[in-house]
C-alpha cells in the first residue's frame, strides 16, 4: 500500500512537471537573438569588403607609396608617419596590414569574415554565388598580405574557431600563389548568373555576376603576371587563361570601395586613406619629386588634378593649384637637410609646406573611392604580355587603352577631374608607344605608366616595381634605415609572432630568409 501511494505521488509530480515544461523553452528564448535560421551569411560580405578598404591604409600610404617614391616626407626615425620615405621602422604601421587582416578582434577582420562565409555556405546551392564571391575576395585579402610580408599563415588561417588551430603554420608564398590562382579559376567557373546574386550585400558590384567574373580573371592576370620573374612559363600559362576568360573592359569594371561619410563624422565610414591625408596627418606627406617630375616632364594632364600646395595644411583655404608654384619634395630629406636642398625656397610663405601635397578635393574625399584593381592596370599587363609574345593583340593598342583608362579614371575620384579625349590624344602623340621590338624599352615604358596609374595604391605600386624593376628608382640611404641604403624587399613580421607562434615563425624565417626589410619575397627572386 505504501509503495502504491509513493508510485502515485511520483507519477503525479512527473505529470505536473511535464505540464509546467510546456512552453518553458519558448519562454526562455531571447526574442531579439539572431538564430542560425535567421542569419544570412551574405551580411558578412558587406563588412568584409568594407574592412578590406579600411584599417590597413597606413601600411599602404606610409610604406608602399614612399618606397616607390610617389609620396615623400620630412619624417624620420621616431616619427609616426611616412616611414617608407627613409626605410625606417615603425612597429604600428609596419604591422597594420597584418593586424587589420588577422587581428585580435577577429570577428571584424576580413580574413575571419571571409572564412565564416566559406564555412557557412560550403555545398549550399542557395548560396553558390556568395561562396564564389568570397573565394575571389579571399585572394584580394591575402595577395596584399603575402606581397608585403612573404610567407604567411594562409591554409590554416582563421581556423581557430572551426578546427582549434590557434598557431597556424606559415605557408610558402609559392604554394599560396598557386592556390590563389586555382581558387580564382574555379570560383569564376562556378559563378552562375541564373542564381541569387546577393546584390544587397555586395558594395563593390551590386551583385553583377558578369563583373565578378571579370574581376576574378583580372586578379588571375595580376597574380599570373607577378610570377614573370621567378617562373616565366607558369606566369605565361596563367596570363593566357586570364585573358581568354575575359578581363576588365573599361573603367566601369574598376574595383573600388568608397567611403560613405563625406563629413567625417564617423571615421569608420570614411575612406581611411583620405582620412589620413586630409584629417589625420595633414602636415607631413608631400608628393615625391620623382613622381611629380615624371608627370610634369611628360606634360601629363593628370598633374593639375593630383597636386596642390597647402601653405597651412590645417587650413584648406590656403590651397593653391597654380601650376607655377607646384613642386615635389625630394625623398630622403629631413627638417635639418631640407634647407640645403636646391629645391627649397627660404622666402616661401609655406616654408616646408611650399611643396605640393595630394589634391584633397580629388584624391582625398572622405566619401571617395579606394582603388584595388583597375582597367588601366589590366591594359598595361596585357601590353606587357603582348610584348613578351604571350598573348595576341597589338601591344601599342593595349598601351594606349591603358593610358586612356588611367586618365579617365580620375573622374571616378571626383566629377571635376575630367581629362578630355583630345588631351589624351595629344599626350599619346607626344609620348607614343616605343614599340615591341625593343623589349627592354617597352617594358620600362609600360611599367612606369603602371606606376603612375597605381598612385596611392602603395601595395600594388610597390609590388609591381619589385617585379618589373621599373621605374628605376634611386634608393634612399638615410641614417638608421632598415636596409643600409638598399631598395626594400618586404616588411617585417609583427614582433609578437616569434613569441606567440614561435615554431611556425622560425620555420618561415629559416625557409624565406632573415626577417628584415632586405629579404626578398619568392616571386621577386629571379631564377
Amino acid at each position: 500500500m505504501k509503495n502504491n501511494l509513493l508510485n502515485s505521488a511520483l507519477l503525479f509530480c512527473l505529470l505536473i512537471l511535464a505540464s509546467c515544461d510546456q512552453g518553458f523553452e519558448e519562454l526562455n528564448k531571447d526574442p531579439n537573438a539572431v538564430t542560425a535560421e535567421q542569419f544570412n551569411p551574405s551580411f558578412l560580405l558587406t563588412t568584409a569588403q568594407l574592412r578590406s578598404a579600411h584599417g590597413d591604409h597606413n601600411t599602404s600610404l606610409y610604406y608602399g607609396t614612399c618606397f616607390v617614391q610617389q609620396m615623400a616626407s620630412l619624417s624620420n626615425v621616431g616619427i609616426f608617419d611616412y616611414h617608407g620615405d627613409k626605410y625606417v621602422y615603425h612597429k604600428g604601421n609596419n604591422e597594420q596590414l597584418w593586424n587589420a587582416t588577422y587581428g585580435s578582434a577577429s570577428e571584424s577582420r576580413p580574413a575571419k569574415l571571409i572564412e565564416d562565409i566559406l564555412v557557412q555556405t560550403e555545398g549550399d546551392p542557395d548560396f553558390n554565388n556568395l561562396h564564389q564571391m568570397a573565394r575571389i575576395w579571399r585572394t584580394i585579402i591575402y595577395h596584399r598580405l603575402t606581397d608585403m610580408y612573404g610567407d604567411i599563415p594562409y591554409f590554416e588561417s582563421s581556423r581557430g574557431y572551426y578546427e582549434q588551430i590557434f598557431k597556424p603554420k606559415y605557408d610558402a608564398q609559392k604554394e599560396i600563389y598557386l592556390d590563389m590562382l586555382s581558387e580564382l579559376e574555379d570560383a569564376v567557373s562556378k559563378l552562375d548568373a541564373s542564381k541569387d546574386n546577393f546584390a544587397a550585400a555586395d558594395i563593390a558590384y551590386d551583385g553583377d555576376i558578369a563583373k565578378w567574373k571579370k574581376l576574378g580573371n583580372s586578379m588571375m592576370l595580376r597574380l599570373g603576371m607577378r610570377l614573370s620573374k621567378v617562373e616565366p612559363s607558369t606566369s605565361e600559362a596563367w596570363v593566357k587563361k586570364a585573358v581568354a576568360g575575359g578581363v576588365f573592359t573599361d573603367n566601369e569594371d574598376n574595383l573600388f570601395i568608397s567611403g560613405t561619410d563625406a563629413t567625417g563624422t564617423s571615421a569608420a565610414l570614411a575612406n581611411g586613406m583620405s582620412w589620413t591625408i586630409s584629417v589625420g596627418t595633414r602636415s607631413p606627406g608631400k608628393i615625391a619629386a620623382t613622381f611629380f617630375n615624371y608627370l610634369s616632364d611628360h606634360n601629363d594632364p593628370r598633374l593639375k588634378y593630383t597636386v596642390a600646395v597647402y601653405t597651412d595644411p590645417t587650413d584648406v583655404s590656403t590651397k593653391n593649384t597654380d601650376p607655377s608654384v607646384q613642386k615635389g619634395l625630394p625623398n630622403g630629406l629631413d627638417r635639418q637637410t631640407l634647407e640645403a636642398d636646391p629645391s627649397y625656397n627660404p622666402n616661401s610663405p609655406g616654408q616646408e609646406h611650399q611643396y605640393s601635397g595630394v589634391n584633397r578635393s580629388v584624391y582625398a574625399k572622405l566619401d571617395g573611392p579606394r582603388m584595388f584593381i583597375t582597367y588601366a592596370e589590366v591594359q598595361y599587363m596585357m601590353a606587357e604580355a603582348a610584348v613578351r609574345g604571350w598573348i595576341s593583340g597589338d601591344a601599342a593598342s593595349y598601351y594606349e587603352s591603358g593610358v586612356a583608362g588611367a586618365m579617365k579614371m580620375l573622374n571616378q575620384y571626383d566629377a571635376s577631374a575630367v581629362i578630355t579625349d583630345q588631351e589624351i590624344a595629344e599626350y599619346l602623340q607626344a609620348h607614343p608607344f616605343v614599340g615591341a621590338a625593343n623589349t627592354a624599352a617597352a617594358l620600362e615604358q609600360i611599367n612606369t605608366q603602371y606606376w603612375a596609374a597605381t598612385f596611392l595604391n602603395g601595395y600594388e605600386a610597390f609590388s609591381n616595381v619589385r617585379r618589373s624593376g621599373y621605374p628605376v628608382l634611386t634608393p634612399i640611404n638615410y641614417p638608421d634605415n632598415e636596409t643600409g641604403g638598399l631598395f626594400p624587399g618586404r616588411l617585417r613580421y609583427p614582433d609578437n609572432e616569434p613569441v606567440l607562434n614561435a615554431e611556425n615563425y622560425n620555420a618561415a624565417v629559416s625557409r624565406q630568409g632573415a626577417d628584415n626589410y632586405i629579404t626578398k619575397v619568392w616571386w621577386d627572386v629571379a631564377n
